[in-house]
């Protein structure tokens, strides 16, 4: 699917904000922080449910407001009838309107209401951001993130097991303190310990299943990635239970899952093995396993939906080397894609590359923002 416009009410900077992308490649120019970013985390939302920036509804919605909208319009090939068009939208809200408590977020296709799994993935896109530099050597948690986002926007019952594995995380938690103080019996452990079982060992099971595909990805460079699950299981749930208790929260399970990623010296192929990239590798050589865990995640959504993802590159290329700027272009030929930049000197280079490519520049007025 093609996403023909974008249009933002009350959303960030935004109080209206109507964008016209281009069916191959659109930069986005202009300063830092007059809302390149929030133009992505639109678009992101509208495929994924969920932003990347903070899953806060009252953050996403501009100051003094209680509603915001974010809509967009979808084709086959971004040059059909009006008839063909699909539209898509999600409302914002701080859970109150016209004085009654409602849902936080609201979807519509077409002015029809959508559950949420019906609404996501209407179209797919992986985003592509500075932060994400730090995947390699960050935390479990965003390497986790990594994972858990690429899985939910195609995998309904993936999302629904996250979900409960969280919240029976938290509720076991609590329980494990209130046995520690001695409020509550052991027993109250087994509805939970049953359900973190069930759910725990989908989620580990195609997390195992997304990270083996990234064999089959071809990279400039000899990267690999290894799974290092906490595995969850009856007999270790009875082995940890002790240790649990005494401790007051849960020591395994998928909320402490990560994964490694291997680099192949080519230069000593036959004498030296793999080593981790966080610990050993350079600076480079870490963000281009960076990029090689982009593309991957890319290379998956596509081959699953069988349609190709929008790319979202948020201010990315200040980032990079000439040789991962090489890489990343190379990806824009075959998919929709969004670039923003603060250098104007990018619109140059990109040209260069990949010839025509649609520029907005967000100093100009089309569209109003609330600075």
């Amino acid at each position: 699917m093609i996403l023909e416009k974008v249009v933002l009410n009350n959303f960030r900077n935004y109080k209206l904000g109507t964008f016209d992308l281009d069916k191959r490649s659109t930069l986005l120019v202009g300063p830092n922080a007059i809302g390149k970013t929030s133009i992505v985390e639109a678009i992101y939302l509208l495929s994924t449910a969920d932003s990347f920036r903070s899953g806060k509804i009252d953050e996403m919605i501009s100051f003094e407001n209680e509603i915001s909208r974010v809509s967009g319009r979808l084709s086959e090939l971004g040059d059909t009838k009006d008839s063909d068009f699909e539209t898509i939208e999600i409302l914002l809200n701080k859970g109150v309107i016209s004085g009654k408590r409602t849902q936080k977020r609201l979807y519509t296709v077409n002015s029809a209401k959508k559950r949420r799994k019906d609404f996501v993935g209407k179209f797919l896109c992986v985003v592509f951001r500075p932060e994400d530099m730090r995947l390699i050597e960050g935390s479990k948690t965003r390497r986790r993130n990594f994972i858990d986002e690429s899985l939910s926007v195609l995998d309904w019952q993936y999302d629904r097991s996250l979900k409960m594995y969280e919240e029976a995380h938290l509720k076991k938690n609590k329980l494990l303190w209130q046995i520690k103080e001695g409020l509550v019996p052991k027993t109250t452990l087994k509805y939970w310990n049953l359900t973190i079982l069930k759910h725990g060992q989908y989620l580990q099971t195609m997390r195992q299943k997304f990270l083996d595909s990234f064999a089959e990805v071809d990279f400039p460079l000899r990267f690999r990635v290894e799974y290092v699950p906490s595995i969850i299981s009856q007999e270790r749930q009875d082995e940890y239970e002790s240790r649990e208790i005494a401790s007051g929260h849960s020591l395994i399970g998928p909320h402490k899952d990560d994964f490694i990623v291997h680099l192949k010296d080519h230069l000593h192929q036959q004498t030296v093995p793999d080593f981790d990239v966080a610990i050993y590798g350079s600076r480079g050589q870490q963000r281009m396993a960076v990029l090689w865990l982009k593309v991957c995640q890319l290379k998956y959504l596509e081959k699953v939906s069988n349609q190709k993802a929008l790319l979202l590159l948020d201010d990315i290329f200040s980032e990079l080397d000439a040789q991962m700027r090489e890489k990343v272009i190379g990806l824009l030929y075959e998919r929709q894609s969004i670039i923003t930049s603060a250098d104007v000197l990018v619109k140059e280079e990109l040209k260069k590359y990949i010839g025509e490519i649609k520029i907005l520049d967000l100093n100009q007025s089309h569209h109003e923002t609330k600075f």
